[in-house]
């Protein structure tokens, strides 16, 4: 189905009835394995989420402000046409795991705990799932709701800070697509995967050490300025919302390979970073908002998640777990086929996130409402998909790079830049 460029304005959206988690995995003795300082958390699971779980709609994360609506343009977007998303052509590569289809069955992976469907755990539920409820906690504080309060602002940092939460790890989280910082570099008394959280290596190595350097600052400043009632807040509420947002999508990356390089319990980690320890029918945080939008993304991505828990069961020996370096060639070569199925699902459902704002603001600047909040969201978000856009495309990729820095682009340049991101980032 077409969407067209200047529909009727969608109206802003509401806070959500509180709702739990369905999960029946969860106990008081949690643990999140190289995510944790010390590999236990007994403060994660006792907490009852009191966030929403509702699905975001596709239409409105942010408020994008209103207008009369007898000063609409019109005409001002004649000729935008943005195809909807089709994803009816979409087919799993051969050598996908594929657990939704005849549980694995015709794929080329081996027989695995994985094959039936649901998520088993490795080992007890872990402290991630409570930072995912902490991110639902926050969205109904902020950006889910129009014009969030300083007091908003203050209870929703608070949520962040919780110890062992997502401040903890946000600070030191790094980009695994990056080349790791050379050992012969490191301060030997900060552990290796903290490495990041020393200022000099930080500022040496920005990109790698994405936590420290590009998300701590801008979350930090969005929140002071909220709780001072400084400028716009809804703005600060969507920097803040691309912050967190961007901060899940490496997290889940970065768990499924410490998963096979450090601590097996980090497939653990990966899934809840993704589903908030839910079904993949009833996700929270990122995947609530990935399959609001694209069932097919979702899936994808949760089949990829599936794919490094199953090689993690196939390479044990008697319920001991070897890790990546100690296994023969075949083995790392599975393990990195299954990690790269799940980085491309994540690419795509983080673009389709991207692109349901980028259509929201077309729509939004057609009718002459309010784009500020849209754009503040997307140029946080948007310029994390920069450095695989250009691997894969680099004169789309311009037309991306080029579009996040303007200050307040035309809609058809965003149309454009919706084309560019469709052609590089199809469906997993």
């Amino acid at each position: 189905m077409a969407l067209t460029a200047c529909p009727a304005e969608d109206p802003g959206t509401t806070d959500s009835p509180t709702t739990a988690p369905t999960t029946d995995q969860t106990t008081t003795d949690t643990t999140d394995g190289t995510d944790g300082t010390d590999g236990t958390d007994t403060t994660a699971t006792t907490d009852v989420p009191t966030g929403t779980t509702d699905t975001p709609t596709g239409t409105t994360d942010e408020p994008t402000g209103t207008t009369d609506p007898g000063t609409t343009t019109q005409g001002a977007c004649d000729g935008i046409d943005i195809p909807g998303i089709d994803e009816s052509g979409c087919e799993p590569l051969a050598s996908d795991y594929q657990p939704r289809e005849n549980n694995s069955a015709d794929d080329e992976w081996p027989a695995c705990v994985s094959d039936m469907g649901p998520y088993t755990l490795v080992d007890n539920p872990p402290s991630t799932i409570a930072r995912i409820v902490a991110y639902e906690n926050i969205a109904d504080l902020l950006w889910r709701k129009a014009d969030p309060t300083a007091d908003d602002f203050t209870a929703a940092r608070n949520e962040y800070v919780l110890p062992e939460g997502l401040e903890s790890r946000l600070v030191r989280r790094e980009d695994l697509h990056y080349p790791a910082i050379p050992e012969d570099e490191w301060d030997p008394q900060v552990d290796a995967d903290k490495q990041c959280t020393v200022e000099a290596l930080a500022a040496k190595y920005p990109e790698r050490c994405v936590g420290p350097s590009g998300m701590k600052p801008l979350v930090d400043e969005a929140f002071a300025a909220g709780q001072a009632g400084e400028g716009d807040a809804n703005i600060h509420a969507a920097r803040i919302h691309g912050g967190l947002l961007w901060f899940l999508y490496l997290s889940v990356y970065k768990e499924a390979n410490t998963c096979a390089t450090v601590a097996p319990k980090d497939c653990d980690s990966a899934w809840a970073y993704y589903t908030g320890g839910e079904a993949i029918d009833a996700p929270i945080g990122m995947g609530a908002e990935v399959n609001a939008l694209s069932a097919n993304a979702h899936e994808r991505i949760h089949d990829g998640i599936l794919a490094t828990r199953c090689w993690r069961d196939i390479a044990q020996d008697m319920g001991n777990y070897p890790l990546l370096d100690e296994l023969p060639a075949d083995q790392q070569d599975l393990f990195e086929q299954g990690w790269e199925q799940l980085d491309q699902g994540l690419h795509r459902g983080y673009a389709v996130i991207v692109r349901d704002h980028m259509q929201q603001y077309i729509d939004a600047a057609c009718s002459s409402a309010e784009t500020n909040v849209l754009w503040a969201f997307l140029q946080v978000a948007g310029p994390v998909l920069d450095r695989e856009a250009e691997e894969r495309d680099a004169a789309a990729a311009a037309d991306l790079t080029g579009l996040w820095s303007a200050e307040s682009p035309a809609a058809e340049d965003v149309a454009k830049g919706i084309a560019a991101l469709d052609a590089i980032f199809p469906c997993p």
